[in-house]
């Protein structure tokens, strides 16, 4: 398959995606994104991609359906579904709505997207009624697919999850309300000048992009409580100086920040998610 030529080469170089609603998402190709990425087969210069723009919500189902149908991926779109509507969860945003939330449920409970060969994925009706109260403050901030990247979603339900009043970083970033000062940037205008970056470069599909990039918004919501003079009523404090960044924000440990969620949310071990 490497040194595939003529038809074959033709069919790997062909993927499929749609636009609903403002944002475009791949309907197939992610296993040959990987192996190109890994060099198990060779990539092409370009690639042909058939964009299909449903008019309605079942006709975006339908699709996602339609290309899916060969994996358990459907069955998991399914579930967490069913378990919105098992926990009364109604969602209006148009990055949560649809239920695309698979990655961002493993980031957030694992603290990586990529699942082992001899791990089980994660129980998607449990994490939803897990984190059923950080997606309905996420949703009131209304995230679009655009800035809230896998990354960003998951770093939203650990923060939520241990600070659960401070939600307003989360809004800002919907509203890409960052700013800049002399030559700096405030943690929003961190993040929003990352998923930019990310998105420019054509990497969001990367699972250590992803991971790499709720690490470092962990770091800025962190960086936006301590620091805001909105938050801290006008107070200076020493933390003050943290609050604005030269250079692209750092990440935090993320494996310790997933530890407190789960301690918080009682999961004795990763074989309960």
């Amino acid at each position: 398959m490497k040194n595939a030529s003529g038809s074959l080469r033709e069919t790997l170089r062909q993927v499929v995606g749609c636009k609903w609603e403002g944002a475009l998402y791949k309907l197939d190709g992610h296993v040959r994104a990987g192996l190109w990425r890994n060099g198990a087969v060779a990539a092409p210069a370009t690639v042909r991609a058939t964009i299909y723009f449903p008019e309605s919500e079942r006709e975006f189902y339908d699709l996602y359906r339609a290309h899916h149908a060969a994996s358990s991926a459907i069955s998991r779109l399914d579930d967490i579904q069913a378990a919105f509507r098992e926990n009364e969860l109604s969602l209006n945003s148009r990055r949560l709505k649809h239920g695309l939330l698979v990655q961002a449920f493993t980031l957030a409970l694992r603290g990586r997207i990529r699942v082992a060969s001899d791990e089980t994925p994660v129980d998607l009706r449990n994490a939803v009624s897990l984190f059923r109260n950080e997606l309905l403050l996420l949703d009131k901030a209304m995230p679009s697919a655009e800035i809230f990247q896998t990354g960003v979603v998951a770093a939203a339900l650990i923060c939520l999850t241990l600070y659960p009043k401070h939600e307003v970083f989360f809004e800002k970033l919907a509203q890409e309300k960052g700013n800049k000062r002399d030559g700096l940037m405030d943690p929003v205008e961190c993040v929003l000048s990352l998923v930019e970056k990310i998105r420019n470069q054509g990497t969001a599909s990367i699972d250590a992009v992803q991971e790499d990039l709720c690490a470092r918004t962990v770091r800025a919501f962190l960086a936006q409580i301590r620091g805001d003079p909105e938050v801290f009523e006008g107070r200076v404090n020493n933390t003050m100086k943290r609050y604005w960044f030269k250079r692209m924000i750092q990440g935090v440990d993320l494996d310790a920040y997933v530890k407190r969620v789960r301690r918080k949310k009682k999961i004795a071990d990763t074989s309960d998610l």
